[in-house]
């Protein structure tokens, strides 16, 4: 455990002026990797759960390759990517009935080492661009229109870093007029407007979880995940702030950190574990560890101060659980269900399985009380559904996008 650097304040209208979300952050678009409020949570609440004998309603449903990346919303259209006979391939999808609107492709290699392979970043939207970071650490701007390209840039040569084990997996974070990525032992930043980095970190394995945003933080600052840490970095230079060991088998840091109410909240797999610290005051101190939430590639969701989460590793078959965040007691867990992901809309989960079960329950840490169940699609599901305008989209790792209609 590190302390704190010590550095001068900036100005609070700087660090607004600084972190400058899309004019749709507060419409019900899921135009970025857990969605406008990076949280997971959905303040959605007009959706329909009530399926008669367990049926919902299929909008429609499409091939777009394999891979694990997550679906973004955006004006009537979703987008994602998936691998299909030696390219990567991203889609732009009408959401009314599932026509592909355009798509747009590069050369890319399954990579199915360990796994079924294919694209693990998730697009994210900005205005009038798609902003596009593949496993080979090569950053594309698409306009969102038409999916032509505005510029592409080959990050980790430009940078000259490696590329973590499976490839980069972290999601685009816009923030004012750069894009952060997580490449290089303490990420990487680049104009989004033009494509030139701005800086980046030292040669150095990168995790696998995307930039996030650290609140209140003076100067404006964002936490990156590398192989060994999670590291706080100054947004405007590059500079790093502190940082807090966290080794893992393999160097397989994924998990998103949470910030909340002046903690922060670490969890990865491989037996690994979790632990919340206070980041408040000058120095980290950890407040608890627990072995009973791992999150392997999966971010827990904090609502109403209990984590919800996946514990375990994917292939051993993982649990389902709640935990309390002050405590890091667990209050219920769901040993058989085999979560593929999850996300909350109001005040309910709703759980994808990996054989393709769509359940929703009550988010309490009361216990497990499915209201609803039904099956939507065959395959292995490891992709966390994603409501957006009374729709939810689920993809399969073989490749199918469903649509339910969830509308009253």
């Amino acid at each position: 455990m590190t302390d704190q650097i010590k550095v001068l304040p900036l100005p609070l209208i700087a660090l607004l002026g600084l972190v400058v979300f899309p004019n749709n952050g507060f419409s019900d678009d899921w135009y970025r990797w857990r969605g406008p409020n990076l949280d997971g949570l959905s303040v959605e609440t007009e959706w329909r759960s009530d399926w008669p004998e367990g049926q919902v309603r299929i909008a429609w449903r499409i091939p777009i390759g394999i891979g694990f990346s997550s679906v973004v919303v955006s004006n009537q259209r979703a987008f994602t990517i998936g691998h299909v006979e030696g390219q990567d391939i991203v889609y732009a999808v009408n959401v009314n009935d599932g026509s592909i609107a355009w798509q747009f492709g590069y050369p890319a290699a399954l990579d199915d080492r360990d796994f079924e392979g294919g694209p693990t970043s998730t697009p994210t939207v900005d205005g009038d661009r798609l902003f596009v970071f593949s496993r080979a650490g090569e950053l594309f701007c698409l306009d969102i229109r038409t999916g032509d390209p505005i510029w592409k840039t080959s990050v980790a040569e430009e940078a000259d870093v490696r590329l973590p084990g499976w490839g980069c997996a972290a999601a685009p974070m816009i923030v004012g007029d750069r894009v952060l990525l997580n490449i290089g032992e303490a990420g990487a930043a680049v104009n989004k407007a033009t494509g030139k980095v701005l800086w980046s970190s030292d040669d150095r394995e990168a995790g696998y979880a995307t930039p996030v945003i650290i609140p209140d933080s003076e100067p404006a600052a964002a936490m990156f995940a590398s192989g060994k840490s999670y590291i706080a970095v100054e947004i405007e230079s590059g500079r790093q702030l502190w940082s807090q060991r966290w080794l893992t088998s393999f160097n397989c840091n994924a998990a998103d950190p949470i910030f909340f109410d002046g903690r922060l909240f670490l969890s990865s797999g491989y037996n690994r574990g979790a632990a919340l610290f206070d980041v408040s005051s000058s120095g980290v101190q950890q407040v608890w560890k627990s072995k009973e939430m791992k999150n392997q590639i999966h971010s827990s969701l904090l609502y109403q101060n209990y984590l919800y989460g996946i514990d375990g590793d994917m292939e051993a078959g993982a649990r389902l659980r709640c935990m309390d965040w002050e405590s890091g007691d667990v209050k219920w867990s769901q040993d058989d269900l085999r979560p593929g992901g999850l996300t909350i809309a109001g005040d309910r989960l709703i759980v994808l399985t990996e054989s393709g079960d769509l359940i929703v329950a009550p988010a309490t840490a009361k216990g497990w009380k499915p209201s609803s169940r039904c099956q939507i699609g065959e395959g292995k599901y490891r992709t966390s559904p994603v409501l957006s305008n009374g729709r939810v989209y689920c993809r399969s790792i073989q490749g199918e996008l469903v649509c339910i209609d969830c509308r009253p």
